[in-house]
């Protein structure tokens, strides 16, 4: 599969960027050549590029094989991403132009093929040691007791599992983008966390950046979305 995607016109710099990827199945493993291009950063000054939390060039390209489960997620995508003629392109849609089996188009369900690049991406960056692998920890605290339920996700081995204690639990991988939208709904307030793992009760989250977020406080969002996922 060859793909090339680009953000739509009102995706602002430095945000704006273009990915191109070549897939293909070798032997029990998948093949990816990624390549992925920021465009329009030269009309922006350098310090307007780093408060976005990006750096003076964020463009890059990594060559490498992934593990069986996302050859097996390739071959799914593959089999139920139909593709469709599209010449005409709104200021709001994404460009895409995909050629697998012999075929081109514009994809039929758009938002398949983006989680698939999304994540493609995030096995990328966490190969080249951009980004650790995703570790997300609920703390509920009361006078008796204190469960800790930390969840560890990893693009590369395409795996999500949630510790508490001693006792692991795998998760289909599948459930993990639910999971992120439920924990990262409600608004972060930064200034107000905690840098040190809470003394006092309540319900706590640290989303890996040295800060634990007390819901209701630091972090504003309805307790049961964090909640559902600890029983």
């Amino acid at each position: 599969m060859h793909l090339q995607f680009q953000t739509n016109e009102f995706t602002p710099a430095p945000y704006a960027h273009a990915i191109e990827l070549h897939l293909d199945e070798k032997g029990n493993k998948l093949n990816v050549v990624f390549e992925l291009t920021y465009m329009g950063r030269e009309e922006l000054e350098l310090d307007e590029i780093l408060q976005e939390g990006f750096s003076e060039n964020d463009d890059l390209k990594w060559e490498g094989t992934l593990n069986q489960d996302w050859l097996t997620a390739y071959k799914k995508l593959v089999k139920q991403g139909h593709l469709k003629k599209k010449t005409d392109l709104e200021e709001s849609e994404n460009y895409w132009q995909i050629k697998t089996n012999g075929e081109s188009g514009y994809p039929v369900d758009e938002q398949m093929f983006l989680e698939f690049i999304q994540e493609i991406q995030q096995a990328v960056f966490e190969s080249l040691e951009i980004e650790a692998p995703l570790k997300i920890t609920i703390l509920r605290k009361d006078r008796d007791q204190e469960n800790k339920f930390v969840f560890n996700a990893s693009f590369v081995k395409r795996t999500f599992e949630r510790k508490n204690g001693e006792s692991r639990q795998a998760k289909d991988w599948s459930e993990l983008n639910s999971f992120l939208k439920e924990v990262f709904w409600g608004d972060f307030r930064p200034e107000q966390a905690m840098k040190k793992s809470p003394g006092k009760s309540g319900l706590f989250l640290n989303i890996g950046d040295n800060l634990w977020y007390e819901v209701g406080k630091s972090y504003l969002i309805q307790p049961s979305k964090l909640t559902q996922f600890l029983d």
